[in-house]
């Protein structure tokens, strides 16, 4: 019985006091972590949970320092969603709700005004409720600027055999990519000159790939020099034979590009239901959207029970009974699992909490992510792709365009993990495989301990993203949840379980993390994880066209 330790603890201990200190000196396998789907499961979410507490009761006393006249601290959360603001000033706000978009989620019929007074309430979140912010900076600004014509990841230009130094006068501070046969140059352009003649001449420093560059150094100055007649094309007086090229984003290049060939965005068949772990699509239609209402309103429903997997329809882990301040509205709770159902596994792995180091994944087999899933077939709500990619995807074009601090984007993976976990979008899994997988061969990420160097659970490998300040109030934060829910005479022995293993697991990773964080701050890993092997993409209208929205990435 999978809480037999639990059930035998509260058994044998009358006050919370005892029972709290039972619980802290158990060894019993059912309160460690990496054990059972279950278990694990419930570790995750009363860790995320813990984290939002200890964020949201930072950012109230944040409020009151300002509004009190003190100089402001800006947490990473905000930083991203002001630094987003500003990068897509109010172009979004003009567009529908993402579940009323002509290419979102079909519900329009009988409950058009509910769906709109919903919207509307979205773009009132509290002021206080730092989890509600920033859901609304995600839906408006990151999953919209992934639109073909979105702001940020866009390709602003074409570069060809007609361009003119004055068409191209207005790139400057932008990237051209220049594909030259079967070779590949990236660079930031400073200037562009017109000879007299009307050839063009372009100059330019060479930018980080994940490109050959043509041997050329990063950072070292680089010559285009364009025959408007012939529409031939040297660089750094080379000919360059056949060529095309377009200008693009430095944000799109870092951002998108890089961290999506990560994950493996630009497999042939990565969208497929095997690829993907996905099985068949329901009906996303008035009778879906009632269904998902019912069930959240109803108290009684059966799929609010913690045998159900993460998703729309679940309960929120009784929060209140830990004192805990996590909301979930209705609006957040449309889509994800009600309308996605599991692909079917003939052959399921034994269970096995680890994610896998970077260097393991070969991302040019397009089953790469059924085998990496195949593992944790339920624990995989559908398969889907998950949302930490697009935050990830973000945060990197912002940290590149200097607009963000590394330090930063890790506060911001780290609150928008946690967001999706206990509001139950995604399971913890989910968020973080792509984000170790892309930290394998994504600058700024590689440099981080999220570069794993051997197979790691996911609470684990999330630690990393928090600072060890707030892993010490987490810790804080669980132990007196925990002993506040211990004051029931019933507790809910999940409940329990889960706090009591956030409690140990935070305890462990101090232990076992220290030296080596210190090692990586210092470049010493002795086991560094090896750069993925990603499929190269030589057109660049295919990374344009995998710019599109994807049904996959919507949730």
């Amino acid at each position: 019985m999978q809480d037999a330790a639990v059930a035998r603890i509260l058994a044998q201990h009358r006050t919370p006091a005892e029972r709290l200190a039972a619980l802290e000196r158990s060894q019993e396998p059912e309160f460690a972590y990496g054990r059972h789907p279950g278990s694990d499961e419930a570790a995750e979410i009363a860790g995320a949970a813990s984290y939002l507490q200890v964020m949201k009761r930072s950012w109230r006393a944040e409020l009151a320092s300002r509004d009190a006249g003190n100089p402001e601290r800006r947490p990473g959360w905000e930083a991203f969603q002001r630094e987003m603001d500003a990068f897509v000033p109010e172009v979004e706000r003009t567009q529908p709700v993402w579940f009323l978009q002509a290419d979102g989620y079909q519900v329009t019929g009988t409950n058009r005004d509910e769906l709109n007074a919903i919207a509307a309430a979205r773009e009132r979140a509290p002021r206080d409720d730092p989890q509600q912010q920033l859901g609304i900076t995600y839906q408006r600004d990151t999953m919209y600027a992934m639109l073909p014509d979105g702001a940020i990841s866009r390709h602003t230009g074409t570069f060809d055999a007609g361009t003119t130094a004055e068409g191209a006068a207005g790139w400057a501070d932008h990237v051209v990519r220049v594909h030259a046969e079967s070779d590949e140059l990236r660079m930031r352009v400073t200037g562009v000159a017109d000879d007299g003649a009307g050839n063009l001449t372009m100059h330019g420093t060479v930018l980080e790939g994940p490109v050959g560059n043509r041997g050329l150094a990063v950072g070292s100055t680089v010559e285009l020099q364009k025959n408007q007649s012939t529409g031939s094309l040297t660089i750094g007086g080379e000919d360059a034979g056949d060529w095309n090229a377009s200008f693009e984003t430095f944000g799109y290049h870092q951002g998108r590009t890089r961290v999506n060939e990560g994950v493996g965005m630009q497999v042939a068949g990565a969208g497929t239901p095997e690829a993907r772990n996905r099985g068949p699509r329901l009906a996303v239609d008035d009778v879906l959207f009632e269904r998902i209402r019912d069930t959240y309103n109803n108290v009684e429903d059966p799929e609010r029970g913690y045998a159900r997997t993460l998703g729309p329809t679940r309960t929120r882990l009784n929060f209140n009974e830990a004192g805990w301040d996590v909301n979930v509205p209705p609006y957040r709770r449309l889509g994800g699992d009600a309308m996605f159902t599991e692909a079917e596994h003939p052959e399921p792995a034994p269970y096995d909490a680890n994610l896998p180091v970077p260097g393991t994944v070969d991302v040019s087999n397009p089953n790469w992510y059924y085998d990496a899933t195949n593992s944790m077939p339920d624990r995989f709500v559908g398969g889907r792709s998950s949302s930490s990619t697009l935050y990830m995807t973000a945060a990197t074009m912002l940290v590149h365009e200097d607009r963000l601090e590394l330090d930063e984007a890790k506060d911001l993976m780290a609150f928008a993990v946690a967001d999706m976990v206990a509001s139950g979008e995604h399971s913890m899994p989910e968020c973080m495989t792509p984000v170790v997988l892309a930290a394998g061969s994504s600058e700024p990420w590689k440099e981080t301990p999220l570069n794993i160097s051997k197979e790691t659970p996911p609470l684990t490998a999330w630690m990393h993203l928090v600072s060890p300040e707030t892993r010490n109030e987490m810790r804080t934060e669980a132990r007196a949840a925990l002993q506040q829910v211990l004051e029931n005479p019933a507790p809910d022995p999940q409940m329990v379980k889960g706090l009591t293993m956030v409690v140990k697991a935070t305890n462990d990773f101090e232990r076992n993390s220290n030296e080596l964080t210190k090692a990586m701050s210092a470049g010493l890993n002795p086991t560094p994880a090896a750069a993925q092997r990603v499929a190269a993409t030589a057109d660049p209208r295919v990374r344009a066209a995998a710019a599109v929205r994807e049904s996959d990435l919507d949730r």
